[in-house]
């Protein structure tokens, strides 16, 4: 791994100038309206590290001061062509990424936009569509129990492209899933570049893979061209950071536009990023410097702690090695009830899987209190079983593009028998997993209403019968 010289005799500029402002005791007359001082007692310290771009603050999308300097040494991190901050989560980096996507097609092509995408997309890649207005076409596997899960192989990428008319501009990517599934990116990326696509992986979950030795490597390492990271999900910085990174062997056309990438990536982020977010990525790339091993020196530890938790009769999902997933088939919100009962939060559950994710910065107190709790949860022979009832994949019928039936007059009915035959035109369901049953545009059909009633979504917004 290259690590940067500190720029300045520092690896966190960002946090330096910040600190400096504070104990210069200037007259606030800008933004924010807290001036530093938290209405509350004892919350001060945070207020005053929540800026504004002040002089000498830097601008995100402007970048060219602290924030480049901090942006540059996350790069040389990261080992990209460049590595870009985000205070909007993954969520602007997805959009931001799907709008780089559509500029790199526009550039030789004028009809619209097409991007395949594996099922498992975060419904914001399907916002993205809506406000680019460009075409998807799904992916599916014939193997997954979830919604979460969409296990793209080399050979079935190859068999889909050879079905199509005309070939994507990209292909789009969840890898690690929300279950802890990683794909092969480095073939799939080759069968992209094979057919002049370039790759989009949404690894919001996987920022932490870079700092993991193989098979466990990070997408920009594998062969992406456009990769996402949500930095609050695996690295120690506050919710909302996260980093759009290109790679350096991208295609000199896309490399191109990396000029433009900071003014698509306002279009769908707040123009006063948070500098507590930003801060914090900079304090971010300081520990990983100072830490090179804690990531792969945690994964001995978990592996161990899985290890005991299979040995109690529990079944895990393997791929991830920072999620802990229990297999429960039908028992996934009673054993998170369990959990939460012992003061364990499980990062996500739903009818047949319950998702831990751990970090270097739980301590080894809360690995062996969630070894306890497993043990004495063991004698429930429920949680022992792994019946799982396969889920059928086959898509609904696509009648419409997201974007076409984003301002469509709709009505909402309850999810039933009735509802056959009628046209989704919302996204349905929370986050977590943010994964659709159903994707606006397409008609619900039998096997829609059982998926469905599965994830208790009880009613549906439907295309208004005129």
């Amino acid at each position: 791994m290259i690590v940067m010289k500190p720029t300045h005799n520092t690896y966190t500029p960002v946090a330096d100038f910040i600190e400096d402002y504070i104990q210069s005791h200037t007259v606030r007359a800008h933004m924010p309206g807290h001036k530093g001082r938290a209405p509350t007692d004892n919350q001060d310290a945070i207020y005053a590290h929540d800026l504004t771009e002040i002089t000498g603050a830097d601008s995100l999308y402007e970048a060219e001061g602290i924030l480049l300097q901090s942006e540059e040494i996350a790069t040389s991190l990261f080992g990209s062509y460049h590595t870009y901050y985000s205070a909007g989560g993954s969520s602007q980096c997805i959009k931001t990424m799907c709008a780089l996507a559509c500029a790199y097609h526009y550039q030789n092509h004028t009809q619209r936009p097409l991007i395949l995408a594996g099922r498992n997309a975060h419904k914001t890649f399907i916002h993205a569509s809506q406000l680019l207005r460009f075409d998807i076409r799904w992916l599916e596997s014939s193997d997954d129990d979830s919604l979460c899960e969409c296990k793209i192989t080399p050979a079935s990428l190859e068999k889909a492209l050879s079905s199509l008319d005309a070939l994507p501009c990209a292909l789009y990517l969840t890898s690690p899933d929300y279950l802890g599934n990683i794909l092969d990116i480095k073939e799939l990326a080759a069968v992209c570049h094979k057919y002049h696509m370039i790759l989009l992986v949404d690894n919001a979950h996987g920022a932490y893979l870079k700092f993991m030795d193989e098979p466990f490597i990070h997408p920009i390492d594998a062969g992406a061209d456009l990769v996402c990271d949500s930095a609050h999900k695996t690295l120690p910085a506050l919710t909302g950071a996260a980093y759009l990174h290109i790679s350096k062997h991208a295609p000199a056309a896309l490399l191109k536009l990396s000029a433009t990438i900071r003014d698509y990536s306002v279009m769908f982020g707040s123009t006063s990023p948070s500098y507590l977010i930003m801060e914090s990525m900079d304090h971010v790339n300081e520990w990983l410097i100072k830490h090179p091993d804690a990531y792969k020196q945690f994964a001995i530890k978990i592996s161990k702690l899985k290890q005991n938790i299979k040995a109690l009769g529990f079944h895990l999902r393997e791929n991830e090695p920072f999620k802990i997933t229990l297999s429960v088939p039908n028992q996934g919100k009673s054993l998170m009830a369990d959990l939460t009962a012992h003061h364990i939060e499980c990062e996500y559950a739903d009818p047949d899987f319950v998702v831990l994710m751990l970090t270097p910065f739980n301590s080894d107190e809360d690995l062996s209190r969630i070894n306890h709790v497993f043990a004495s949860l063991s004698h429930k022979e429920k949680y022992l079983q792994n019946r799982m009832k396969r889920m059928k994949t086959s898509l609904p019928e696509v009648k419409y593009q997201p974007y076409e039936v984003l301002f469509a007059s709709e009505e909402e009915i309850n999810v039933d028998e009735k509802c056959i035959g009628r046209i989704c035109v919302r996204c349905h369901i929370g986050c977590p997993p943010a994964i659709l049953p159903i994707v606006p545009g397409e008609v619900i059909n039998a096997q829609t209403i059982i998926v469905l009633m599965k994830y208790d979504i009880k009613t549906i917004h439907v295309l208004k019968n005129l």
